[in-house]
């Protein structure tokens, strides 16, 4: 099916009559983006704003004959339809138009935010960060910043990078049903008043100004004024800082490594270290323009929990604004259309003083509610520049207090943790398939199974089992044992951390090896560690040594700096482990060995 489809191919594709609006919207899902995926480039963005513009159109005339009133769309800008949309694709969006305004406005901004984003180029989206919050989790969110103090009569409330109105709109409502005794006409000045939004993508900015007319049509109508334009198309990193302060910065910022001007970088150094992301820039951003007192309110990534790139990050809330509630999302499919990130929702206050913070875990449920379990309160590090310790669920909070107590790292186990320094894709050359002078044998990934053994094997496409080293390349070659762990891994999988030993009768028959970037390694500081290798192995490979490195991981990579941020035992402790592992035990003794040390983990 492409652009130029019949338009009763479509008609009759779309759902019967009488079917919920909710299903005829998502089978026009399905059918905008298999017409999307026929064009491509600029193309497919220029019909993609088309589409969008004419679906919010056809939901507006259905919007404006139900309320009976002859308000206006508010017009689309200019470039946002510069190109003639096909009868078949018109068609499509006159039916989902339809099907949308049968469903309050928020739900249906939604709906049509996500039909506009699946029809957009892929690079497009991920580079604008375009992917739109579920009205379960912004409900959630300004419940969360209304138990933080915000006062819906009078505050003044800024979305940084607003897509689509989710927060903007609900909160519309929010202040409309605080003051339902104010005239039409003073709801409108409070809204135009206390409202801001900014937005780079411009059919989102449109769409979420068109979301606040929906929630407004009544008031609006009764008192014959349109509300003014409250929302800038603009990058919000880029933009000059508003002269006033709010009492709310709320929204779900855009997420992604980034690279910065010069004069970007040195206006948000100070929550900078390495790497930026733009969810992380938007939290800066967010405390700069929140009043003292006022709450920041966030759907973001939990990778700045623990990553050794949010450190400074981490010191600036803790300062500044610390946290008050988490929320962590328990599911990462079908949360974010299109997005695996672990997430949470998160509320910060401007001046407060460090207090334990208050953690949930929330699941999205059938239809659009949220299960919402306690995880109970935890106090941050007292250098909040090291990884925040927290439960992502209540079963996890027995754990976390017994970690809080741990007072040993790695590093008092004898390990240092490097990556493997071979980036393959930048030697291609030099992976070859037979030994000779100068080769190594190629350790991937793939050497470390999923039950903790180590299997020599390169049976991946583009893998090869020996590297050709040339001069210059000795700081490639590992001469040393070392265990070697995964690097990534998701939370869906049984256990992050899979590691195993690197054979000491290996090494010795090679004299060295070359280690791919996947891994890390875990080097000894010396020749007698603390902790023998193989205990350390069967430790990281335990459930224990597992569910405690939940606790600290906040992305799907298993990094250096959060292995070596691992509350761990003391290393004397480990006398009973290292016997078992030296004597070949079962699984299970050594699981309830581990399971011991953490002291009720199991």
């Amino acid at each position: 099916m492409t652009w130029d489809a019949r338009p009763q191919q479509l008609s009759s594709a779309l759902p019967s009559g009488g079917t919920l609006p909710l299903e005829t919207l998502e089978s026009g899902r399905i059918m905008a983006r298999a017409l999307a995926d026929s064009t491509d480039g600029a193309e497919r963005l220029a019909l993609a704003r088309a589409f969008g513009a004419e679906l919010v159109a056809a939901w507006w005339r259905s919007l404006a004959a139900t309320e009976n009133t002859s308000t206006p769309l508010r017009p689309p800008l200019q470039f946002l339809n510069t190109v003639e949309l096909p009868t078949s694709a018109a068609a499509l969006a006159e039916s989902l138009g339809e099907a949308a305004a049968q469903l309050d406005a928020e739900t249906a901004a939604y709906q049509i935010g996500l039909t506009y984003t699946c029809t957009l180029p892929r690079e497009h989206r991920a580079e604008l960060g375009i992917y739109y919050t579920p009205p379960c989790l912004t409900a959630r969110l300004i419940a969360q910043a209304t138990a933080s103090g915000v006062d819906w009569t009078t505050c003044r409330v800024l979305d940084p990078a607003c897509g689509g109105g989710a927060f903007l709109a609900p909160v519309a409502q929010r202040i409309l049903d605080e003051l339902r005794d104010c005239s039409p006409r003073i709801l409108i000045e409070n809204i135009a008043n206390r409202l801001r939004g900014y937005e780079i993508d411009p059919f989102g900015a449109w769409l979420s100004q068109v979301t606040l007319d929906a929630v407004l049509l009544p008031i609006t109508k009764a008192s014959g004024r349109q509300l003014p334009v409250v929302v800038t198309v603009c990058d919000s990193l880029q933009k000059n800082p508003p002269r006033d302060r709010f009492d709310l910065v709320i929204g779900n910022p855009p997420y992604g490594r980034v690279r910065l001007e010069p004069a970007v970088r040195a206006r948000f150094k100070r929550s900078l270290f390495g790497h930026a992301n733009l969810y992380g820039l938007f939290t800066d951003f967010a405390l700069r323009h929140v009043r003292a007192g006022g709450v920041v309110a966030y759907v973001t990534p939990t990778s700045f929990l623990a990553g050794e790139y949010f450190k400074n990050l981490r010191t600036l809330l803790g300062r500044d604004a610390p946290p008050a509630t988490l929320d962590f999302i328990s599911v990462r499919k079908g949360v974010f259309d299109d997005v695996l990130q672990e997430t949470l929702l998160a509320t910060y206050k401007r001046g407060s003083d460090p207090a334990p913070v208050a953690v949930h875990e929330i699941t999205p449920t059938t239809g659009s509610g949220l299960a919402v379990e306690d995880a109970g309160s935890f106090a941050l590090p007292r250098d909040p520049a090291t990884p925040w310790i927290l439960p992502r669920s209540a079963l996890q909070a027995p754990l976390v207090a017994t970690l809080a107590r741990m007072k040993h790292r790695l590093a008092d186990w004898g390990y240092t943790v490097s990556t493997g320094p071979l980036v393959w894709n930048r030697y291609k050359d030099q992976l070859v398939s037979r030994p000779g002078r100068q080769r190594y044998p190629l350790i991937w990934a793939e050497a470390v199974t999923s039950d903790g053994r180590f299997i020599w094997r390169a049976e991946k496409r583009n893998h090869t089992p020996w590297f050709q080293t040339r001069p210059g390349d000795e700081w490639l070659v590992t001469s040393t044992l070392c265990v070697l762990l995964q690097r990534t891994t998701a939370k869906e999988q049984s256990r992050r951390l899979i590691a195993a030993a690197l054979p000491a009768d290996f090494l010795e028959s090679h004299g060295a090896v070359v280690i791919e970037n996947h891994l890390n390694m875990l080097r000894p500081l010396s020749d007698r560690p603390a902790v023998p290798p193989a205990t350390l192995a069967a430790f990281l490979n335990s459930a224990a040594a597992d569910r405690a490195f939940r606790c600290v991981s906040g992305s799907v990579a298993v990094s250096a700096y959060e292995l070596e941020a691992l509350p761990l035992p003391a290393p004397e402790d480990l006398q009973t482990l290292s016997r078992l592992v030296a004597k070949q035990a079962s699984r299970a003794r050594i699981e309830a060995a581990c399971a011991q040390l953490y002291e009720g983990a199991a």
